[in-house]
């Protein structure tokens, strides 16, 4: 994936919709994204063009920002998106797909609650883009207990019985041709059905750097760094180490990991036997629990200035 590619084709999508900015607007109802049905809906002229004109201002500002490829540990600023293959996407590319089919029954009401609200905008499914929202009152339907609705009506007020829709101009995830972009890394993770990838790659990346290192509580720690967060973005980090540079698996093995914690002994990694039999041992504790994946991902630096260490999660090797 090429991110200079899809920025290039958002922008040749923009400019080909913008003279006729025609919409089709989706519900996604279910107890979750991963099992919820498509359905269609309707809105007056004004409101049609209106949306569209918002879905189109999103892309825009999205279409501005740096664009930075798929990664769990990253930490996106405010003038950066994430962009990744929708494929890799799973729940969201199912929904995505029923959109881009046009098929989808006209919504008139449900008990089931609306997960996500979808916005397309393009004559073709080919030639558009498509705003969601999962998260948010923009997809609240349901009013808080106790909360009653009325109109009026010729100076009668009248109760609303039905659920009541919210739009908000504001959206979490676009989809261009066969790629999604998002501003917040959680959107990706914990709404769209992405974190099972970081899941996995989290598990494999420890089970490659834990190789030839000796850890009592191993399979404790394995468990961890695949369902922790902070544990799942550390392996993410570490994997792309290792990857842009192979020849670190070098340093990760038993005796290099004690002659470093020998020559530090600030940081409190417990370890256990002697002469060749010590191990490292992985504390479950609040305190402790990150202090073996912090190492293997060499977060510990010595300032040349002031002779002062620190531990640092986030580097940008300068040689």
């Amino acid at each position: 994936m090429n991110p200079d590619d899809v920025r290039a084709s958002l922008l040749a999508t923009i400019d080909a919709i913008e003279a006729d900015a025609a919409s089709a607007n989706f519900l996604a109802r279910g107890s979750d994204l991963g099992s919820s049905d498509v359905t269609s809906i309707d809105f007056e002229r004004g409101v049609s063009a209106e949306i569209a004109s918002d879905v189109l201002e999103f892309a825009r500002t999205i279409a501005d920002r740096e664009w930075i490829p798929y990664d769990p540990s990253f930490q996106l600023a405010g003038n950066q998106a994430l962009v990744d293959e929708l494929d890799q996407v799973p729940e969201l590319a199912r929904i995505h797909a029923a959109v881009s089919a046009g098929r989808s029954p006209l919504d008139s009401g449900s008990d089931e609650p609306v997960v996500a609200m979808v916005h397309r905008v393009g004559v073709t499914a080919a030639r558009s883009v498509t705003a969601y929202r999962v998260k948010g009152p923009g997809i609240a339907t349901r009013r808080p207990r106790g909360i009653r609705l009325f109109i009026p009506r010729d100076g009668v007020f009248e109760r609303i019985e039905k659920e009541v829709l919210y739009y908000e101009p504001r959206f979490d995830a676009l989809v261009v041709g066969g790629h999604v972009l998002v501003t917040a890394i959680t959107t990706l993770q914990r709404s769209l059905g992405s974190g099972e990838r970081a899941r996995t790659l989290a598990a494999k990346t420890f089970s490659r750097a834990t190789a030839k290192i000796a850890i009592d509580g191993l399979d404790d720690l394995t468990d961890a760094v695949a369902t922790d967060p902070a544990m799942v973005a550390k392996m993410a980090q570490l994997a792309r180490l290792l990857d842009a540079e192979p020849e670190y698996a070098e340093y990760l093995t038993t005796p290099k990991l004690l002659a470093f914690l020998d020559q530090n002994p600030q940081i409190p990694i417990t370890v256990v036997g002697s002469g060749d039999e010590r191990r490292l041992v992985f504390e479950a504790s609040p305190q402790k629990r990150y202090l073996i994946p912090k190492a293997l991902a060499d977060d510990y630096l010595r300032s040349d200035l002031s002779d002062r260490r620190y531990e640092a999660g986030s580097k940008h090797r300068l040689d």
